[in-house]
């Protein structure tokens, strides 16, 4: 299939950003701005290695900031159109001539919807699994906004929920398989305990019109397709995890309209974020957890994310995610999330489930996967869609 990236990314450079210092990690900010976007954070606490995308308008700037801070001018990838264009074969998107769903695949948006509604009608009649997909809206694009609640037939009222939310950033395309395999390991009889006691709510595709649109378009697009702004014409979306109203547009966030990190016109902007906030209203007081599944790095982290400091739970928090990581295989590591992520960020979905009184919240990175952890080879979708499972059951486990 011919790739279809634009040529957005045309001569744009990645460069290794390697903080050997706290005064470096303290002015990081400096190296910052609205048009460098960060694959992910550099942080001096763990030594990870950040992966600045640099246009090439901002490559002047970005080298004389390194050069102020005493970092290297390290290029990573020297033309990131070039290295999407050879990782075509094993990276991009592909379409199925055959009607089969594998765990071991990325899948357009209307082959998932097609398999979530066949669960629905598979399980139309069951006396044990209730699984039912709610139209919630309608995104910009015109897709239909789904969730899908899952639980099973025992009588209990009022049990309490656990939500899961992916593909908030729809070039992370690893975060949506990982959501759906959890509820194929929840309908196995052997966790049947887990639905008898909970009921669950999964967004699979949280921002359907941006994960379209990394595979019709560009794939390393972050923000939805909106044009709500006086510039959405030219520049459209908004980056739906900087919209919610928390601390709003104050960190790692932009009022620009052309930057990956715009926060929308207002907070719930989106009819996205909007879905998010209308599930806290009608279950709020009986969700239990909240998980944003993501892709920057091998973290299970919690809030906050807004501030350099933890929540009043911080000590419930690291006990479960201690427990969490313990049956997970790869090495993860846990934090509060602006340490973990070695820097603030306003208006994210965990912070904003937490603050409205969700008891857990916590952000799932997964490890870093092939070259560079953003574009995740096929073959370990599987391996890390298994491990997030394991941290999922766990939460759920202790939860009980």
């Amino acid at each position: 299939m011919a790739i279809r990236v634009r040529y957005y990314v045309a001569c744009y450079k990645v460069y290794n950003v390697k903080l050997n210092s706290t005064e470096q990690e303290d002015n990081f900010y400096r190296i910052k701005n609205d048009f460098i976007d960060y694959w992910r954070k550099p942080s001096f606490k763990y030594n990870t290695i950040g992966h600045a995308m640099v246009p090439p308008a901002q490559t002047t700037w970005f080298e004389e900031r390194l050069d102020e801070l005493g970092l290297a001018k390290d290029i990573y990838i020297d033309d990131v159109y070039k290295y999407l264009l050879a990782r075509e074969e094993t990276s991009m998107d592909i379409s199925r001539s055959d009607n089969t769903f594998s765990f071991n695949d990325y899948y357009r948006y209307s082959q998932i919807l097609d398999y979530i509604r066949t669960l629905e009608a598979t399980y139309e009649n069951s006396t044990d699994i209730n699984l039912s997909v709610i139209e919630a809206g309608t995104t910009a694009e015109g897709r239909p906004l789904v969730y899908i609640k899952l639980t099973n037939q025992t009588p209990m009222m009022n049990k309490r929920i656990i939500i899961i939310e992916a593909g908030i950033n729809p070039r992370q395309w690893i975060t949506i398989p990982s959501s759906l395999n959890i509820i194929h390991r929840l309908k196995d009889s052997n966790n049947t305990r887990l639905l008898n006691d909970f009921e669950w709510i999964f967004i699979p595709v949280l921002n359907p019109d941006g994960y379209e649109y990394t595979h019709t378009n560009l794939r390393l697009w972050t923000k939805s397709r909106s044009t709500s702004s006086n510039l959405g014409a030219i520049c459209p979306g908004v980056n739906i995890n900087r919209n919610f109203n928390i601390d709003w547009l104050n960190s790692d966030s932009s009022s620009s309209p052309c930057s990956h990190l715009y926060g929308g016109i207002e907070s719930f902007s989106e009819v996205e974020s909007r879905l998010i906030q209308s599930l806290l209203e009608e279950y709020g007081n009986r969700t239990s957890a909240y998980i944003s599944l993501q892709n920057n790095g091998g973290f299970i982290s919690y809030p906050w994310q807004y501030e350099r400091a933890a929540s009043g739970l911080f000590a419930q928090h690291h006990i479960l995610g201690m427990k969490m990581i313990e049956a997970m295989v790869d090495n993860y590591e846990l934090d509060i999330a602006s340490v973990a992520y070695g820097d603030r960020a306003s208006g994210t979905s965990t912070d904003y489930m937490r603050y409205n009184g969700v008891l857990y919240t916590f952000n799932i990175d997964v490890v870093p996967r092939g070259q560079e952890g953003v574009v995740v080879p096929r073959e370990e979708i599987q391996i890390i869609a298994d491990d997030v499972w394991r941290a999922v059951s766990v939460l759920a486990e202790n939860l009980l």
